[in-house]
């Protein structure tokens, strides 16, 4: 079985990617609703609660576990690697890509504040970004819009034309998404920058790893593509979300976790 986890429901955006990529595959998600947003918590609450996420769904027999969650890689992969007995994937801001295909030697990546601050990010900038410049910024309130369900309301519209607006005259070409709710919110991002600007989402590019990782561990699966989905808050919220965000109905269990 494939776990994946996130803070809420930003991972579905990879969520959708696993699926398309291994359709025969069991996957369970869990969404740790009942602490989103990560990214105004301290590091130490970000690394205990994703281990004790990680060794629940490792008690529910994953095999491998993909952190759809930037801020939750950031603060615990480590960590994560170092205590539970099976693969992780983690995600990271898509930097590499975008600063290697600039034409115009600037690019911007958007994540939460967490993100942004954290070593891993200053990591992949001196790794990658070389003569790139990088505009930083965070995407207030974005992660709490998507959670609501709220991807095409006016107040959604104003938070993201806060963020983006500025960026489309200092001359970037290609953004970034550090988190894994923004993809939700990609079209009214389309709107503001039109053609001439490309979003990075990794959804795929770990999609592509983790089947490298099943095969390198010899995994192979014929099952019926069962999905569980899993809220650490109220199930039923998340389940009215499901339709909205990856285009199926499915209960969604409450396990609170505490």
């Amino acid at each position: 079985m494939i776990a994946m986890y996130d803070s809420g429901l930003g991972g579905l955006s990879v969520w959708r990617a696993v699926r398309a990529a291994l359709p025969a595959w069991p996957i369970t998600y869990l969404a740790d609703q009942a602490y989103c947003p990560y990214g105004q918590r301290s590091r130490q609450e970000i690394i205990e609660r994703s281990l004790k996420v990680g060794h629940y769904l490792v008690s529910q027999g994953a095999t491998i576990l993909v952190v759809a969650c930037n801020t939750a890689t950031t603060a615990a992969v480590s960590s994560m690697r170092e205590q539970l007995p099976i693969p992780i994937v983690g995600i990271e801001p898509a930097i590499k890509p975008a600063a290697a295909m600039s034409r115009t030697g600037r690019i911007a990546v958007l994540a939460t504040e967490y993100t942004l601050a954290s070593d891993r990010v200053k990591a992949l900038l001196d790794a990658h970004a070389g003569d790139v410049e990088v505009l930083r910024r965070p995407g207030h309130g974005w992660v709490e819009q998507v959670e609501a369900g709220e991807l095409d309301s006016e107040r959604t519209r104003q938070l993201v034309r806060q963020v983006v607006a500025p960026l489309l005259g200092q001359g970037i070409d290609h953004i970034a998404l550090g988190c894994t709710h923004y993809p939700f919110l990609a079209p009214l991002i389309r709107e503001l920058t039109g053609d001439g600007i490309q979003l990075y989402d990794p959804a795929e590019a770990i999609a592509r790893r983790v089947c490298d990782l099943l095969r390198q561990h010899g995994c192979d699966s014929q099952g019926d593509g069962y999905c569980r989905f899993i809220s650490t808050a109220d199930g039923n919220d998340m389940a009215l979300r499901l339709p909205q965000l990856i285009g199926r109905s499915d209960p969604v269990e409450s396990v609170p976790l505490d």
